[in-house]
């Protein structure tokens, strides 16, 4: 390898670095949140982690003892208003929010013909709303600063039709995600801000792990459906949102990154 290929390959590797970087992680007080938390921290980052629940004060501070460069605040996504001051107050005091994942979300299983109003609606003002009000709040910040990355989580269930399971509000809510970070990836890349989306398969959280106890048929045909034919990890998410995050992904926005374990390809 010749003296500018070791340079250039040097350069990669840096790339992947987040020294410096402040990122806000949504719907990070556990779960594969807590996963995106650990990476980022571990690549450099401060990471600000942001829950409806009361746990993301000790998670932050969990993390803080292990080393990380953590805060926890308390954020309600489905507030508009909340989202915007939580956005304000962060960036004065970070000086710039950097990197934003809104990971914040929720599932209903139901049959379409049974599915509640109250659960379709709860489902996008959480899945869909919230994430478009971070967008919004940190991303109109990053625009005029002209630098900034967002990843936002969407799901296999935003791209095709799965089975066995029946959520058509979580599915529709993970589409709308998908395409919000097309359309919004192009609007702003004039502004050097990056917007992209991860799309996990299923994942090997402890929700998942509750439903597979609860009913191991429709964790058999998860598994068989998947072409590597096993469970994604929380850390396998994670380290797609983090190069998504990175500058190794410099020329990548508006892009729908499926870390499915080949489920969308079959």
């Amino acid at each position: 390898m010749t003296g500018g290929n070791i340079e250039m390959a040097s350069n990669a590797f840096a790339n992947y670095s987040l020294e410096g970087k402040t990122a806000i992680v949504t719907g990070a007080a556990g779960g594969i949140g807590s996963a995106i938390t650990e990476r980022l921290g571990s690549l450099g980052a401060t990471v600000v982690l942001a829950d409806v629940t009361d746990r993301v004060t000790d998670a932050a501070k969990e993390w803080s003892d292990k080393g990380f460069k953590t805060k926890g605040i308390k954020v309600d996504v489905t507030n508009s208003a909340d989202v915007e001051k939580a956005a304000a107050r962060l960036n004065e005091e970070f000086g710039a929010i950097d990197i934003l994942v809104a990971n914040a979300g929720i599932s209903y299983e139901s049959t379409t013909a049974d599915h509640s109003d109250e659960d379709w609606r709860r489902c996008m003002s959480i899945n869909l709303d919230g994430i478009f009000f971070c967008v919004r709040s940190f991303g109109k910040r990053m625009v005029e600063r002209k630098r900034g990355s967002i990843v936002c989580i969407s799901s296999i269930a935003g791209i095709k039709a799965v089975r066995p399971e029946l959520h058509a509000g979580y599915d529709v809510s993970k589409a709308g995600v998908a395409h919000l970070c097309r359309v919004v990836g192009v609007e702003w890349a004039p502004y050097n801000v990056r917007v992209n989306a991860v799309g996990p398969g299923y994942t090997e959280t402890e929700m998942l792990k509750k439903v597979g106890a609860a009913q191991p048929d429709v964790m058999a045909t998860w598994i068989n459906d998947t072409p590597m034919k096993r469970l994604l990890q929380p850390a396998e998410i994670a380290a797609s949102v983090a190069f998504l995050a990175s500058d190794a992904a410099s020329g990548i926005t508006g892009h729908v990154l499926m870390t499915d374990a080949g489920y969308s390809a079959s």
